[in-house]
């Protein structure tokens, strides 16, 4: 009666299941687009969007150069560029963000820092109706 697999594709991807990794000793330059979860060990220069429940992991090492858009983050390295995340953002003990932050969910861990400016993404408000005239 109910698909598994319609159950979790509105949930955020497994951290532990990846889809991509670039490895510690690469250096990327170009364009990311993706679904799905995606790690970097390496450095990678350019932009990165994912819209569809993705999930970017940049661990200790790693290093980001240029804008982040993606639902998910989890930040251990260095980012240097502007985030935009929809859903949720999380900053280990060693994450450092280098630009301007727009999130949802934030969460920081003691050693984290961000040098930039933080906006919590509201979700839209819908404005209360007009009550109609009734006409006799």
């Amino acid at each position: 009666m109910f698909n598994k697999n319609s159950a979790q594709s509105s949930k955020a991807p497994d951290p532990q299941k990846i889809d991509t990794l670039i490895g510690v000793h690469s250096v990327f330059k170009g364009e990311l687009v993706f679904e799905g979860a995606v790690r970097i060990d390496g450095t990678f220069e350019g932009n990165i969007t994912s819209e569809k429940g993705g999930l970017l992991i940049v661990s200790e090492e790693a290093k980001v150069t240029g804008d982040v858009k993606v639902p998910n983050l989890i930040l251990h390295g260095t980012i240097q560029g502007n985030v935009h995340s929809s859903n949720s953002i999380k900053l280990g003990d060693t994450g450092c963000l280098n630009g301007d932050l727009a999130y949802n969910i934030l969460s920081l861990a003691e050693g984290s820092s961000i040098n930039g400016r933080c906006g919590r993404i509201n979700p839209p408000v819908s404005k209360p109706q007009p009550a109609k005239k009734e006409t006799a």
